[in-house]
């Protein structure tokens, strides 16, 4: 009695694993289980086949079976032939069971004519779950597997490959009642049922570039071919030969070309004679009580599709008309099959004539060759009678179409020491929306994969190691499976502390890099850096925290360390910051200073002294009560005092901040070069509106000059005392215009000089004798005239009570005017550009050093330059770069300089 699929089953998928799946497994009875391991070192075919002395070979097994046990056979790879000729009964069968998954249980002859596994006058046995094949090119032309005078025979869930010159599977003799199911032929020989042999099922099979016909039968009567997926065999795809009445060919999918393609199936001779010039054949004596329907076939495009006793038909259209009852249902589909054998001939869901249209009542196994039972697609109007849902060929679409594996852990990251517990979470999606049955978790850490209803499972992984594939396959309620990975790195880590470690290079422009190097079972989380000198940092773990000193010394940093698993490591490590341009620059002599806003960071400063050549590099200003960033000063000025400080200001949001640094000796508890803490300055009274700043000193006071609301107003301060005027007006005493566009302070003897371009473009001076308590003003454009085009003004101081005025222009150029106030009169203008070749700039501050200007010019690309005029010799310096004797900063958009 041929095994019968139930119409009352429904829905199924197709899944997207390639390799057959594992065999059932039978309960493990010492009784009824013998078993078959060439792996362990126990194994031996004289002892009884328990699980902790198995046998070495499947023959030997095969000798020692009796009905109603099973040959459990583990993965690996058995070098024989195995002979069976012991036999079960009908409800006592004898049972070999392989894998013939991705760890398959492979059989194979040694040498010879030979095939893997013959069955010879048995009856009710089965044969499930191995990969067989033979090396065809040594010249073995033995079938696979031969069953012989054998009935009741299942063949199921087989990998075949090879066998070409007889055929994968050959039945002979008085055979009847043979299964062969669920299994694949891959670049292999076919099947060949030959005479004597009746009553046989081929089911659920798929056939991928066959050496012959797929499935053969010569006088083989009631031979059932049925939801077989076939494509590109050499010769036919079904022959019903000879005397072989009472077949049925139903519910199959064949294809001979996909899409006009014109290649050959690699195992045929080229000769015109193994091309298929039909697809299915049903000879004239075979053609009595045989039936075909429900299938879906596509012929060469210039071939039959059908020859039915010896009539050949190009489509089911033209076989039905001929032949009333047959073909039907049958349909011509271009199934795009792929001509890789290793990838399964599975339907695509446009095939929606092949889908939900098989015919229930057909002869059958209960589940398509992976598994899944008829599921039905709920995208598809299915067309099956008697309310069937299978899917014609080997594989049911399945709404298994991926599972996502994600995994969690107590920590952030995948990573900590053994022992380590990973929550493992499937997130399957199923398009036909039905529910799934079960969950089977592979670790991938050598343990036992775990099944289980939920999606998701905790593990504990013992064993330190990398895990980067936690597999889960998913399966529906109808069988549909899909297997996903997890692809994320795990790493499990031998038990320890965290522990820290510091690389601390350092340059002469006190710049250092911090680089923490930590180490713990967990991931480092956080890594914190003190500079020692008030600066901290966060960094990634492993990166490098950059950091420059505003000053030489001794600096402790500290590394503090932090891992996911709540632990902390600090480590510390003195460096000593050296720069012997930083002394140099400090020393008694002609010194500048110069403070700079820069392109990113906080304020930069540098300093030279030019009767040693010695510059500081460019060094960040301390920060200390500044409230602001540099990136939010919008003016800078600077000025120096009789007892050697630097007063520098910034105009920040309209309030002005005052900090000191010490260039002489160490006085008040604040050492040679270092810095006072940012200030407001506050005891002048409110201005609104101020847009810049301008300062110089006379003696220990320094005077304060701004631009707010168009006017110029001065305030001044006595560094010691920290007390200030309040702000007076310039414009108002002197009756300068309004509408002023910026200012330049400077001073010779006791008299306060302020250098004011007006709106008009004119550039005035006015000037506050201290000594007589009166100020005065007059117009420099109006009598000297001027560069046209002045957009701001610098100045500075030299011996003999001249004061300079140094004008930029529009076009970047760079020029100077000299007020000699003990002479009584204003030079001519001269061309500082065309005499240092200082062009184009775009700002430029000036100092003095005795009979000498030095100015600094901010230029396009952030480059600061420097040029020197000497009153003395009467010539300017040509320009240089700032950088190659302070070293490098981030640029400087703003610029303030003064002299000692």
């Amino acid at each position: 009695m041929r095994l019968r699929q139930s119409a009352a089953l429904t829905a199924a998928a197709v899944t997207a694993l390639i390799a057959l799946p594992p065999a059932a497994v039978a309960a493990d009875d010492p009784a009824g289980t013998l078993h078959v391991n060439n792996r362990s070192t126990t194994c031996t075919d004289a002892g009884s086949g328990t699980a902790d002395q198995p046998f070495c070979t499947i023959s030997a097994a095969a000798r020692a079976a009796q009905p109603g046990q099973t040959v459990q056979v583990v993965p690996g790879s058995y070098a024989e032939t195995v002979l069976i000729t012991g036999s079960g009964t009908p409800d006592k069968p004898i049972t070999f069971v392989g894998t013939a998954g991705t760890d398959r249980t492979a059989v194979h002859p040694v040498t010879g004519a030979k095939s893997a596994v013959v069955l010879s006058g048995v009856h009710d046995v089965v044969v499930r779950g191995f990969s067989l094949y033979s090396n065809d090119s040594a010249g073995n032309t033995a079938p696979l597997v031969s069953a012989v005078d054998s009935s009741r025979v299942v063949l199921d869930r087989i990998r075949y490959a090879g066998g070409a010159g007889s055929g994968a599977v050959q039945l002979a003799g008085a055979g009847d009642h043979i299964t062969v199911s669920r299994s694949v032929f891959a670049a292999s020989g076919g099947l060949r049922v030959g005479a004597g042999v009746h009553d046989s099922l081929i089911t659920a099979n798929e056939f991928n570039e066959t050496a012959s016909a797929a499935v053969s039968a010569v006088d083989a009567p009631n031979t059932a071919v049925t939801g077989n997926s076939i494509a590109f065999s050499c010769e036919e795809s079904v022959r019903i030969d000879g005397a072989s009445p009472g077949a049925v060919v139903e519910n199959n999918v064949i294809t001979a070309q996909y899409q006009g393609e014109t290649g050959w199936n690699s195992a045929c001779a080229r000769t015109p004679d193994k091309r298929g010039e039909t697809e299915v054949s049903v000879s004239a004596g075979s053609v009595a009580g045989s039936k075909v329907d429900y299938n879906t076939v596509h012929p060469w495009s210039d071939a039959s599709a059908y020859t039915w006793g010896g009539t050949s038909y190009r489509t089911a259209a033209g076989f039905a008309a001929a032949q009333p009852g047959q073909a039907a249902h049958d349909t011509d589909y271009d199934v795009p099959f792929s001509r890789d054998y290793t990838k399964p001939l599975v339907l695509p869901e446009s095939a929606t004539a092949a889908i939900d249209s098989a015919d229930p009542d057909a002869p059958g196994v209960d589940t398509d060759l992976f598994g899944v039972r008829p599921t039905d697609d709920p995208a598809v109007a299915g067309t099956a009678p008697n309310g069937g849902v299978r899917d014609r060929g080997a594989y049911e679409l399945t709404g298994q179409t991926s599972v996502g594996v994600q995994l969690s852990a107590d920590v952030p990251t995948l990573q900590g020491p053994a022992p380590f517990t990973v929550q493992v979470t499937a997130e399957p999606v199923n398009t036909f929306g039905l529910a799934q049955a079960d969950y089977l978790f592979d670790f991938g850490d050598g343990t036992d994969p775990v099944r289980s209803t939920r999606p998701a499972v905790t593990h504990t992984f013992t064993k330190p190691g990398n895990y980067y594939a936690v597999k889960v396959t998913a399966t529906d309620v109808q069988g549909g499976q899909v297997q996903g990975t997890s692809n994320v790195p795990l790493l499990v880590k031998e038990p320890g502390g965290v522990t820290a470690a510091l690389d601390t290079p350092i340059d002469g422009a006190l710049r250092i890099q911090v680089t923490t190097r930590a180490a713990s079972p967990y991931a480092i989380s956080k890594v914190d850096v003190d500079f020692g000198d008030g600066s901290r940092t966060t960094t990634a773990p492993g990166a490098v925290a950059y950091h420059q000193y505003a000053a030489p010394g001794s600096y402790t940093v500290t590394g503090t360390v932090a891992d996911e698993g709540g632990r902390t490591a600090v480590v510390k490590k003195t460096v000593t910051a050296t720069s012997g341009g930083y002394t140099q620059s400090l020393q008694p002599g002609s010194r500048v200073q110069v403070v700079g806003v820069p392109a990113s960071g906080p304020l930069y400063s540098t300093g030279v002294n030019y009767g040693n050549g010695g510059w500081q590099p460019w060094l960040p200003v301390p920060q200390a009560g500044a409230g602001f960033t540099a990136d939010q000063v919008s003016s800078l000025a600077s000025a120096t005092t009789a007892d050697q400080y630097l007063r520098v200001f910034a105009l920040v949001g309209g309030k002005v901040y005052g900090a000191d640094r010490n260039l002489g000796p160490a006085a008040g508890g604040l050492g040679q070069g270092q810095w006072t803490s940012w200030k407001e300055v506050t005891g002048t009274g409110s201005l609104a509106g101020v847009t810049q700043l301008s300062a110089a000193s006379i003696g220990n006071s320094t005077h304060l000059v701004a631009v707010a609301g168009g006017r110029v107003y001065e305030a001044s301060g006595d560094r010691a005392a920290g007390a200030w005027s309040r702000w007076g007006d310039i414009t108002a005493e002197v009756g300068l215009p309004t509408g002023v566009a910026g200012i330049a302070a400077g001073t010779t003897g006791n008299v306060l000089h302020v250098a004011v371009l007006g709106a008009d473009g004119h550039l005035r001076v006015a000037d506050g004798d201290y000594t007589r308590g009166r100020w005065s003003a007059g117009d420099v454009t109006a009598g000297y005239g001027g560069p046209g085009g002045i957009v701001q003004v610098a100045a500075a101081s030299t011996p003999g009570s001249r004061f300079h005025v140094v004008a930029l222009t529009g076009q970047g150029r760079v020029h100077e005017i000299t007020g000699d106030y003990a002479a009584g009169y204003w030079t001519g203008w001269g061309d500082i550009s065309g005499a240092s070749g200082l062009d184009p700039v775009r700002q430029v501050a000036a100092a003095s050093t005795g009979n000498t200007i030095r100015l600094f010019a901010a230029a396009p690309g952030y480059i600061v330059y420097t040029v020197t005029g000497d009153y003395t010799a009467g010539r300017w310096s040509s320009a240089s770069n700032v950088y190659d004797t302070a070293g490098s900063t981030s640029g400087i958009n703003v610029l303030t300089a003064a002299g000692l």
